[in-house]
C-alpha cells in the first residue's frame, strides 16, 4: 500500500451509513438536531442494548451466542427490586448483580462443561429465566427503588449517567478485545477451538468467564432499565435478545465466529439509536420502521461482504507479489 493512501474499512462504511441516515432525518425533522433530543432521546434509549451488545460481540466471536440476555436482565431487575423492597437498597444491588452473574455462570458451565451447543443451551435457559421471573413475581410488575431510579434518571453535567456508564464500559471492552491476550484468545477459539485448546489455552475456563461477564453486564443494564421505566414485568425482555444480536451482526461480527470488532458494534448501536428515534420523530408507522431497519441491516451486511472481498483480493495480490520477488 502506498504511503498516505487511506485504507477503507467496514467501520468507515458503517460511519458513512450513519452520516447518511442522520443527515436524511435531520433534513426532514430539524428538531432531531437539538442536543437535548440527541442526548435524552436518541442515545439514552439505546444504552441497555448497547451495553449488552459488548459482551455479546465477544461471545459471537467465539462462535457462540446468548439468547437469554433479555431474560437475565429482566430476572435480575425483578429479583433486585423485590429484595430492595423487603431488605433495603444494598440488598437489592447485591441480589441484582448476583442474579446476573449466576445466570451467566449457568450458561457458561453448561456450554463449556456439558459441551452443549450455545444456541440450544441459551434457548433453554431463556425459557427457564422467563419462567422464574413469571413464577416469582406471580405475573405482577416490580417497581424501581432509589438506586435504580438514580441510574435511570440522574445526569452528570447535563448528560444522563447511563451514557457515561456505557461510554466507560465500551472503552474497556474495546481495549479488552483489541489490545489484550484475552481478546486474541477469543478470536482463536472462534477460528479453531480445538487447535486453540491444544495450544495450551483453557478454552472451557474462558467461555465460563465470558458468559458470566455477560450476565454481570446484563445486571448492570437491569439497574438502568428498571430506573428508566420505573417498573418491569416478567415478559419485558422478549424482543431484547434479537435487538442485541442485530447490533452485533450489523457491526460486522461474523455469526460463524472468528471475526468481529468492538468499534463496529458501537457504531452499529449508534445507527440503531438514530433509526429508532429518527423514524419516530418523523411519525413513521411502526411496520414501516421495521422494514427500514431490515433494509439498513441488509445494506450494512452487503457492505461488509464487499469490503471483505476487496481486502482478501488485496492480500492475495500482496502475497503473489512477495512470492514473485522472492523467486527473482
Amino acid at each position: 500500500m502506498k504511503k498516505g493512501k487511506i485504507k477503507f474499512t467496514f467501520n468507515m462504511a458503517l460511519f458513512l451509513i450513519w452520516v447518511v441516515i442522520f443527515g436524511a432525518i435531520s433534513l426532514n425533522a430539524p428538531a432531531f438536531l437539538k442536543p437535548n433530543y440527541i442526548i435524552n432521546v436518541m442515545l439514552r434509549n439505546i444504552v441497555e442494548i448497547g451495553m449488552v451488545a459488548l459482551p455479546m460481540t465477544m461471545i459471537i466471536i467465539t462462535g457462540g451466542i446468548d439468547l437469554s440476555v433479555g431474560n437475565i436482565l429482566v430476572l435480575s431487575a425483578m429479583l433486585g427490586g423485590m429484595a430492595a423492597a423487603s431488605f433495603g437498597t444494598a440488598m437489592g444491588i447485591v441480589v441484582t448483580l448476583l442474579t446476573g452473574a449466576i445466570c451467566g455462570l449457568i450458561n457458561g458451565l453448561i456450554i463449556a462443561r456439558a459441551k452443549i451447543s450455545p444456541m440450544v443451551t441459551t434457548l433453554a435457559t431463556m425459557y427457564l429465566y422467563l419462567g422464574l421471573a413469571r413464577g416469582i413475581s406471580k405475573g405482577d410488575s416490580v417497581y424501581a427503588y432509589d438506586f435504580a431510579e438514580n441510574m435511570g434518571t440522574m445526569s452528570i453535567v447535563g448528560i444522563p449517567v447511563q451514557i457515561w456508564i456505557y461510554s466507560v464500559i465500551a472503552i474497556l471492552f474495546i481495549i479488552l478485545l483489541g489490545k489484550t491476550t484475552f481478546g486474541r484468545k477469543l478470536y482463536s477459539i472462534g477460528l479453531n477451538k480445538n487447535a486453540t485448546k491444544y495450544a495450551g489455552v483453557d478454552t472451557e475456563k474462558m467461555l465460563i468467564v465470558l458468559y458470566t461477564l455477560c450476565g454481570i453486564i446484563c445486571a448492570l443494564a437491569a439497574f438502568i432499565w428498571l430506573g428508566r421505566f420505573t417498573s418491569v414485568k416478567y415478559d419485558a425482555g422478549t424482543s431484547f435478545n434479537l435487538k442485541v444480536i442485530t447490533a452485533v451482526v450489523l457491526g460486522g461480527t461474523s455469526i460463524n465466529g472468528g471475526f468481529g470488532d468492538m468499534k463496529g458494534t458501537v457504531l452499529a448501536t449508534l445507527i440503531i439509536a438514530t433509526l429508532n428515534s429518527g423514524l419516530t420523530v418523523l411519525n413513521i408507522p411502526i411496520d414501516v420502521q421495521t422494514i427500514v431497519q431490515g433494509v439498513v441491516l441488509m445494506i450494512a451486511l452487503i457492505s461488509y461482504a464487499v469490503v471483505n472481498v476487496r481486502m482478501k483480493k488485496k492480500k492475495i495480490v500482496a502475497i503473489d507479489k512477495t512470492n514473485v520477488a522472492s523467486e527473482a
